[in-house]
C-alpha cells in the first residue's frame, strides 16, 4: 500500500493531529493510535505520515517539542506531546486527556558531593543552571527569589556539571540512572509530566471539525480505559449468588443473567483491574463460581 491510496481530498471537516517523530512518546503513540483503530498503516518509510481509517482524520508526525506550537497555531487541530514540552512553549493550547504514558519527572539535580538539600544550592548565590526547559526553570526558581544564570543546551545536561559549566541541571528524569551515572543527587521536583492529548482552540469551537475531534478523543479515551482491564465472566448458583456479588469490584455494577441449567445459575460479568484478576478468581471461587472466564477488553465507553 503507499500513501496515494489511504489520502482522500481534504475537506472543511478534515483534522490534522501531530505525533512525535521520535524519542521516547513514539512508540506508545504509535500503539495507543493502532490500538483505537485511527491508524490503518504507518509504513515507517521516514514519509512522516500515517493512514487513518476515517475519512476525515490525516496524521501527520512532527518533534515532539514543535508540536504545542504548531497546535496553537492552527497547523494542525489535534496533537499528542509532553506535558512539560507544552508548558516550556507556553503556547495557548487546551489539554484535552492525558494519556497515561511517557511519565517523566522535570527535576533540579547537581553533584551530590556538593550538595545535600536545596537550601545548600540557593544559598550559594547566583547559580549556574544548565537545562533543556529555559522557561520552566526561569519560572521555578523565580518564585524562591533566586539569582540564576541559565545556560540553554540540548542533550547531554548532565554532564554539565561535571564539566564546570553549571553548578546544577533542571532535566527531565525516566528512571534516574542517568543521574546517579554522572554523580548528581536529586534536590527537587520541578513537575511531574507524561503524554497529553492538545488541541487547538479555533479547532475545537469549529461546528464542521468537532464531530472528528469528538470521535478521535472518546475513542483514544475508551482505548485508553480499557488498558489494564479484564472482562470476568463466571456462573454462579443462585443459592451463591449474593456472596459472589459482595466480593467483586466492579465499574457500574455486575451484569447478571439467568442461565438455563438444571440447576438454578446465573451469569454474571464484570470488569475487573488486570493486577486484581487472579485475587478476584481466588475469592469468587472461594464463594461458589465456577465456569470462570478471563476475556481482554478492547475498548470501554462510558
Amino acid at each position: 500500500m503507499c500513501f496515494k491510496e489511504c489520502v482522500a481530498e481534504l475537506s472543511s471537516s478534515t483534522v490534522f493531529i501531530a505525533l512525535p517523530s521520535k524519542g521516547r512518546l513514539f512508540q506508545p503513540s504509535i500503539d495507543l493510535m493502532t490500538s483505537a483503530g485511527l491508524i490503518h498503516y504507518f509504513s515507517n518509510d521516514r514519509s512522516y505520515q500515517a493512514c487513518s481509517r476515517m475519512k476525515d482524520l490525516r496524521i501527520v508526525f512532527n518533534r515532539a517539542a514543535d508540536i504545542p506550537r504548531i497546535v496553537e497555531k492552527g497547523v494542525v487541530d489535534l496533537g499528542i506531546t509532553g506535558r512539560d514540552l507544552v508548558k516550556e512553549s507556553n503556547a495557548d493550547v487546551e489539554e484535552l486527556l492525558p494519556l497515561n504514558y511517557g511519565h517523566a519527572r522535570l527535576v533540579l539535580a547537581a553533584p551530590a558531593s556538593k550538595f545535600k538539600e536545596l537550601k545548600d544550592l540557593l544559598n550559594m548565590g547566583r547559580i549556574k543552571v544548565a537545562t533543556e526547559f529555559p522557561n520552566i526553570t526561569k519560572s521555578f526558581f523565580k518564585e524562591m527569589n533566586a539569582d540564576v544564570e541559565i545556560i540553554g543546551v540540548e542533550g547531554t545536561t548532565e554532564s554539565m556539571p561535571n564539566l564546570g559549566l553549571s553548578d546544577c541541571i533542571v532535566s527531565v528524569m525516566s528512571t534516574g540512572s542517568t543521574l546517579l551515572l554522572h554523580g548528581l543527587k536529586i534536590l527537587a521536583v520541578v513537575m511531574e509530566s507524561q503524554a497529553v492529548l492538545i488541541g487547538n482552540k479555533k479547532s475545537l469551537e469549529n461546528v464542521e471539525k468537532q464531530p472528528v475531534i469528538n470521535y478521535v478523543k472518546s475513542i483514544i479515551g475508551a482505548t485508553q480505559l480499557a488498558q489494564g482491564k479484564k472482562l470476568l465472566m463466571m456462573n454462579v448458583p443462585e443459592e451463591r449468588l449474593k456472596d459472589v456479588i459482595s466480593c467483586l469490584p466492579c465499574m457500574s455494577g455486575p451484569t447478571i443473567s439467568r442461565v438455563e441449567a438444571k440447576e438454578p445459575m446465573w451469569e454474571v460479568i464484570t470488569v475487573v483491574d488486570a493486577n486484581k484478576v487472579f485475587e478476584v478468581i481466588y475469592n469468587v471461587k472461594e464463594k461458589g463460581a465456577k465456569d470462570i472466564l478471563v476475556l481482554n477488553i478492547d475498548k470501554v465507553i462510558l
